[in-house]
Parts: structure tokens; C-alpha cells; sequence
């Protein structure tokens, strides 16, 4: 974050050196009164014209690059300021005012050198080591920023400028995991700056550091486990790494916070990978019921009232799946499925037109349609069926051998007539 130096403080130095340069020289003291009176437009021509004579007066000359600075000239104010820096590098005042109007101009790298040599006078100035830090960062010296941040931390170790800032350094030269300890300090501190907890741990995920990750998305919901959201992405991303257990407790707590569709989807999920099948297909039940019109949805739940052997319910939601999207292959498909287990053979049939009219028919749903017509006796139709099953070369070792079987005996059926 920028810092800029209070402009009463710097008005003091300035007056300061007025009373001490005045002098009998009238464009002196004329100077000396305009700036008491805060009047820097009145003493910036007493001031030039008093150089003219005498080039070499520094204190005049700093009380020039003051009046410019106050009058919003900052050009003006750091060529004065430069000069003196050049003539006189142990005057801390003009060079930390330099700095000032550097950072102002956008010239972080002078700026940086100017607050560096400010620092080395005042090492245990807290704000300084902190403007000094945030200038070499901006300058792209972030490994100069860390350290000027270290320093800050030396002199209070419990600054949230600092912790915060050397955090935001460490990150920009990708020492990741080193920041993570500086916003885990600050967020103990200041329970708001638990939100930058996310960022770092999206910088690394990125990095491929997402263990890493994890634990500081765990640690940020800990404290929220009544948002939703929060416990509802922690959840999900404990069970791409496997951590099965966390993650149901997680999406309990983001379903029992808010529930919805996806929330009971995704707790189903864990459930089922957690060997739980019944208590994963009363959260499909429950995702398919918050909302009836998604297919995608009811196919789940559908697909697992079939592993269930639970045809009759499972043809139901499968249905009000192709209805509610009738491009859904996986919805007709499944429909055939469970329709041909309750020996509707018909249906299966009606069911397999409909995904082919969405798509071409995978192998197992081409092999489904020759057995519900040879079911029927449909001889010629299931021929036919089982000799395109055979053409699309399907790893189905188990069902190539009975199509082959089967047309086998069609053939010996159908010379018969």
C-alpha cells in the first residue's frame, strides 16, 4: 500500500530553515515573511531572486523546492530537491521530500534510493522502512521490498502494514509458501484480513502447490461455517484430493446452511464414495426434487434407483429427464435400460428412437435394441441390429459372442420361412 509523508511535518522543516537562513538581504527577508504567512506564491520570486545571487545557498534553495512543492509545481520542487541532494547528501529533510514527489511522479526507482538513505539515518522509523519497502516493490524490487519489510517487522512485529506488505512481496518473487506464516499472523490479528487468505491460496493452487492451497481454504472456512458457499467449495475441493471424510463433513454443513441442487449433488457424491449408496441416493432425490426441470439431475438420481434394481421409479425419473431435455442421450438411453429390465420391450424400443434422434447410439444401446426386438421376435429387425452392434467393433467381448450366437440361430429361424 502507498504511504506519503504528513505535509504539516515536512511545512515545519521548512519554516525552520527560513528562521535560521534569514539574513539582512531584503529577497530574504521578504521570503522569510511570505513563508510564515504560509504564502509560498509570494515567496517563490524573493526566492529565485535571491539564488541569482547565490547559487550555492542551500537553505534558500530548499525553501524554494518547498514553496514549488506547496504550489503544486513538482518538477520545479524535485530539480531543486535533486540539486541538494547532490550538494549536501546529508540533508535527510530535502532528500526525504524528494522521495515523496518521486513516488507522486511514478519514479519508484529514485524514489526507492532517496527513502533508502532517509532509512539508514532513521533504522528504527517504522513508517519509513514501510514507504521505502513499498517504493522498491513498485520499482520491481520485490526481494529489496522483502527486505525493507523485515526491517519495518524489527521494529514492530505485530504491524499489519508489514505482515500484509512482506506477504504481497514474497508472493511477487513466488516464495509462496514463505508469505503463507506473515497473512496467517495478520489474519490472527485482524480477523479481516482472513480474506486475503483466498488469494494466496488461488496463487497456489496455480502453482501446483494445492495441498498447500487446501489448508488455508480449510482454515478460512473454519470460521464460517455457516456460509454456504464457502463450506459448499472447501467440500468439493477435499474430494478432488480424496479426503472423503472432510468433505462430507463439509458439504453437510453447506447443505444444512443453504441447501440446493448442487449442494445435494455434491454431498451425494461424497456419500457414494464413501460407500454410503443410501444416503447418496436420497441426496440425488433430494437435488432431482429442488429441481425438477434439470435432467441432468434426475439422470443421476435415476441412474442410481437402477443400481438399485429399483426399475420402475428409476423409468419414472428417467422419463421426466428426456422430457424435460429430449437431447439427453444419457435420460432415453437409461429409460431403455430400465424399461427392458421390466420387460417393456416397446418402450425400450420408443426410448432408444429418442436418443437417436439426439445422437448416434452407443454400442451398448445399439446391443440393447437387438435384444428388445429379438425379445419381440422382431427376427429380421434384431438381425440387422445385432450385425450393426458388430460392426462398430465394441470391447464388449461378453456381448460380441452372444450377438454372434444369436444371429447364428436368427439365421437358422429365419431359413426356416
Amino acid at each position: 500500500m502507498p504511504y506519503s509523508w504528513n505535509v504539516r511535518r515536512i511545512a515545519g522543516v521548512a519554516l525552520l530553515f527560513s528562521a535560521l537562513g534569514a539574513a539582512a538581504d531584503d529577497d530574504l527577508r521578504q521570503a522569510a515573511a511570505a513563508l510564515q504567512a504560509n504564502d509560498f506564491a509570494a515567496a517563490i520570486p524573493h526566492l529565485e531572486a535571491a539564488l541569482e545571487d547565490e547559487p550555492g545557498n542551500v537553505n534558500a534553495r530548499f525553501n524554494l523546492a518547498f514553496a514549488c512543492q506547496s504550489m503544486g509545481d513538482d518538477a520545479a520542487a524535485i530539480r531543486h530537491y535533486r540539486w541538494i541532494a547532490g550538494e549536501q547528501p546529508e540533508l535527510i529533510p530535502a532528500r526525504q521530500n524528494l522521495a515523496t514527489l518521486l513516488m507522486r511522479a511514478g519514479e519508484y526507482g529514485e524514489a526507492a534510493r532517496e527513502y533508502a538513505a532517509v532509512a539508514a539515518d532513521r533504522p528504527d522509523d517504522l513508517q519509513l522502512q514501510l514507504v521505502l519497502a513499498d517504493a522498491h516493490l513498485r520499482a520491481g524490487s520485490a526481494e529489496a521490498s522483502v527486505a525493507a519489510y523485515e526491517r519495518a517487522l524489527a521494529t514492530n512485529d505485530s504491524s499489519m502494514d508489514a505482515l500484509l506488505g512482506i506477504a504481497g512481496a514474497l508472493v511477487e518473487v513466488g516464495r509462496l509458501i514463505e508469505a503463507v506464516p506473515y497473512y496467517l499472523r495478520a489474519a490472527a490479528a485482524d480477523p479481516k484480513a482472513e480474506n486475503l487468505l483466498l488469494g494466496i491460496a488461488d496463487r497456489l493452487e496455480q502453482a501446483g502447490s494445492d495441498r498447500d492451497a487446501l489448508e488455508l481454504y480449510r482454515r478460512y472456512a473454519r470460521n464460517r461455517p455457516e456460509d454456504a458457499a464457502v463450506q459448499e467449495d472447501v467440500g468439493i475441493r477435499l474430494l478432488e484430493v480424496g479426503n472423503i471424510h472432510a468433505a462430507k463433513a463439509a458439504l453437510e454443513r453447506s447443505v444444512a446452511a443453504q441447501p440446493s441442487a448442487g449442494r445435494h449433488a455434491a454431498l451425494a457424491e461424497a456419500y457414494r464414495r464413501g460407500g454410503d449408496s443410501a444416503a447418496a441416493r436420497e441426496q440425488l432425490r433430494l437435488a432431482a426434487q429442488a429441481q425438477p426441470g434439470n435432467a441432468a439431475f434426475r439422470v443421476r438420481y435415476a441412474t442410481a434407483l437402477l443400481q438399485e434394481q429399483d426399475y420402475e421409479r428409476a423409468a419414472q425419473e428417467y422419463l421426466a429427464a428426456g422430457e424435460a431435455d429430449p437431447q439427453n442421450r444419457d435420460a432415453w438411453n437409461g429409460l431403455a435400460l430400465a424399461a427392458f429390465q421390466l420387460d417393456n420391450f416397446p418402450i425400450a424400443l420408443r426410448a432408444l428412437e429418442a436418443s437417436e434422434q439426439a445422437g448416434p447410439l452407443p454400442a451398448a444401446s445399439v446391443y440393447l435394441r437387438a435384444l428388445a426386438m429379438d425379445r419381440l421376435q422382431m427376427y429380421e429387425e434384431a438381425r440387422a441390429a445385432y450385425r450393426a452392434f458388430l460392426e462398430l467393433t465394441p470391447e464388449m467381448p461378453d456381448e460380441v459372442w452372444k450377438a454372434q450366437q444369436r444371429l447364428l440361430t436368427i439365421d437358422k429361424v429365419l431359413a426356416k420361412r
